[in-house]
Order: structure tokens, then sequence, then C-alpha cells
């Protein structure tokens, strides 16, 4: 195994010293240039992070207390929110009593003017039937005195004849 890489060694040799002189002989670039300045930023970076992190804990808080206080106002208008449905079920329930009660009275007041008219028309019906009976008896009387003075007349006139 030995005798197959030897032969090829100085020819990778030479290969790498060529690929060596090639990648030295270039320029460099701009990143690789500046490896002090990077590692500088990198570690000012790296220092500002407890920093970042204290804003980030501090956002965090602000953050949960904000949602504590949401939550205590939802909660807070949970409340006021069955309260008014409780009053709105209290209004509907007296809503539909005084309606009964409404309706009751309306009955009622229908029932009384019925019997009012009835008592009236009775009234009436008792004046016009007494009215009518002394007219009949004043009749009675007038007539018996027109028919008693035609009678004395003549009465009175056969009396002449005789």
């Amino acid at each position: 195994m030995k005798s197959k890489f030897l032969p090829a060694l100085p020819r990778l040799l030479g290969a790498i010293v060529l690929m060596a002189s090639l990648v030295y002989s270039l320029p460099a670039s701009a990143a690789q240039a500046n490896v002090f300045g990077d590692l500088y930023r990198g570690l000012e970076q790296f220092s500002e992070l407890p920093d970042q992190v204290n804003e980030l804990q501090e956002s965090y808080q602000q953050t949960v207390s904000e949602l504590e206080q949401t939550k205590d106002q939802l909660g807070q208008t949970i409340d006021q929110l069955d309260q008014t449905q409780h009053q709105l079920e209290t209004y509907r329930s007296e809503n539909t009593s005084l309606q009964e009660q409404n309706r009751m009275l309306t009955a009622m007041v229908d029932e009384l003017r019925d019997e009012r008219a009835a008592r009236e028309g009775y009234v009436h019906r008792l004046k016009v039937t007494i009215f009518t009976g002394l007219g009949l008896i004043a009749g009675y009387f007038v007539l018996t005195r027109v028919i008693r003075l035609g009678m004395r007349s003549r009465s009175s006139k056969g009396d002449r004849f005789r």
C-alpha cells in the first residue's frame, strides 16, 4: 500500500503549495480583514444582552400586569352583565304581571261599563213606564171629566126637553 502513495506524494505536495500560494496572493475580503472589529462588536453586543434581557423582563411584567387588569375588568364586566340580565329578567316578569293586571282591569272596566249601561237602560225604561203610567192616569181623569161634563151637558139638555 505504501508503494502506491509514494509516487503520487510529490504531485500532491506540489498541488498543495500551489493552492496555498494562490490563497495568500489573493486580496483579503472585508469580512476577514476586520476580525478584531467584529470580535469587539460581538463582545459589545454580548455585554448589552443583560440590559436587553432586563428590558424584556420589564416588558413581560408590564404585559402580565396589563393582562391581569384586563382579566379583572373582564370579570367586572361579566358581573355587570349578569346583574343586567337579572334585572332584565325581573323587568320581564314584572311586565308580564302588569300586563295580566291590565287585562283584568280592562275586563273589570268593561263589565262596569256594561252594568252602567244596563242600569241606565233600566232607569230609562222605568222613567218611560212611570211617565206613561202618569200620562194614562192623567188621561183617564181628564177623559172621565170630559165624559162627565159631556153627560151632564146632555142630561141638562135632556131635562130641558122634558
